[in-house]
């Protein structure tokens, strides 16, 4: 009835069968095992609490600040802002109105702010300043890149 060749095909088929199965089942999702019931023994304690650190409130720096900047006319908006790094721009009334756009960071710990103008021109330069307590008014000195000449200023926010 069967050749032994098409015996050995049905027996190697029919184990191969066999073991691809059983690794199938075998790599089957397995269940987690049951957890026992926590009595008062065995239940955890509970930790204490690390007492909270009041973190400073980040100041809203946004808005426009107007004031003098070399004894001119300037007004400088912030218009982002992520947490100490903000952008906007600045205008000076010079005989020539200058605007550039500015980048900056500060220190809410030190109301402390430094800024940079982001254009590349002849009075590019970067401001250093200290903010009030309430955030309404920075001071400070910027100087220019290429001069070295510096400049005070004061903005205060509307």
């Amino acid at each position: 009835m069967f050749t032994k060749t098409k015996r050995q095909f049905l027996i190697f088929t029919l184990l191969l069968t066999v073991a691809t199965f059983s690794f199938f089942i075998g790599c089957g999702k397995k269940e987690a095992p049951k957890q026992e019931e926590q009595t008062a023994e065995t239940a955890p304690q509970p930790v204490a609490e690390e007492p909270k650190v009041e973190e400073k409130a980040v100041l809203d720096l946004k808005g426009t600040y107007t004031g003098k900047f070399d004894s001119r006319f300037t007004t400088l908006k912030i218009t982002n802002q992520t947490d100490t790094t903000f952008s906007g721009s600045i205008t000076i009334n010079y005989r020539e109105v200058r605007q550039q756009t500015i980048s900056g960071e500060f220190s809410p710990q030190k109301l402390t702010l430094s800024m940079r103008d982001t254009q590349h021109n002849r009075y590019a330069g970067t401001y250093s300043g200290k903010l009030s307590t309430d955030g309404k008014t920075i001071s400070g000195t910027f100087t220019e890149k290429v001069d070295k000449a510096s400049s005070a200023f004061t903005l205060t926010k509307k």
